[in-house]
């Protein structure tokens, strides 16, 4: 097994958090190195190894990998998250590509900022709108995954919809009713927050990590 070292920030974040759990729930060694929000000349220093200057990187014996999708099908390959039939992965890795490119954009505003930003955040957590109807896409694409043993994509959506409600995303529900209506979605993140290495990994620690705790379904 090679040396792992994931940089991330000090956050249940929809980017590193997946790794950090996946890495966890298959008993994979590897260092967390968490960063605050404040230590941005420390964050910085360490984004430089990579071209793309951007977290999460895992460091692979000293070897920088980054892209956050790119990372977790990594990770899936060295821990068997991911099957190893093309056809069979290519089926997950659409459901973690749908998250990354079609649902996340809506959720983050990233090109707002302030009030606007909020406004946008509640017009975007509101019934019919643009990013509830892609919710409604993803609660059906994760259909077949209902029943399955668990894998990468199952990880990836626990993890983001459970960084939606965490309080992070301000305007946002801190509650699953953001999820009404996708009952998919609700049973996967049942499923995989009640799993031993889960619970043992998120017990106590509460403030943002508390959506990921079974007493948040």
């Amino acid at each position: 097994m090679p040396s792992l070292r994931l940089h991330w920030w000090d956050a249940p974040g929809r980017a590193g958090e997946p790794t950090r759990l996946a890495l966890t729930v298959k008993g994979v060694p590897f260092e967390d190195v968490r960063y605050s929000f404040g230590e941005k000349e420390r964050a910085e220093a360490t984004r430089a190894k990579s071209p793309y200057r951007q977290f999460p990187i895992l460091e692979v014996d000293g070897e920088a990998v980054a892209q956050s999708n790119t990372i977790l099908r990594y990770v899936g390959r060295l821990t068997g998250l991911l099957p190893e039939d093309p056809l069979a992965a290519a089926r997950l890795e659409a459901i973690m590509d749908f998250l990354a490119m079609d649902v996340e954009p809506l959720a983050l505003c990233n090109h707002l900022q302030g009030e606007e930003k909020l406004a946008a955040r509640v017009a975007a957590a509101a019934e019919g709108s643009a990013f509830r109807k892609r919710l409604g896409q993803l609660d059906a694409a994760i259909a077949p995954l209902m029943g399955q043993e668990v894998n990468m994509a199952h990880l990836k959506v626990f993890c983001e919809t459970s960084a939606f409600i965490s309080g992070f995303y301000d305007g946002f529900p801190a509650n699953d009713t953001l999820f009404d209506g996708c009952d998919n979605i609700k049973a996967l993140r049942k499923q995989i927050a009640n799993m031993d290495a889960v619970k043992a990994y998120y017990e106590g620690k509460g403030g943002l990590y508390a959506a990921f705790a079974p007493s948040s379904l």
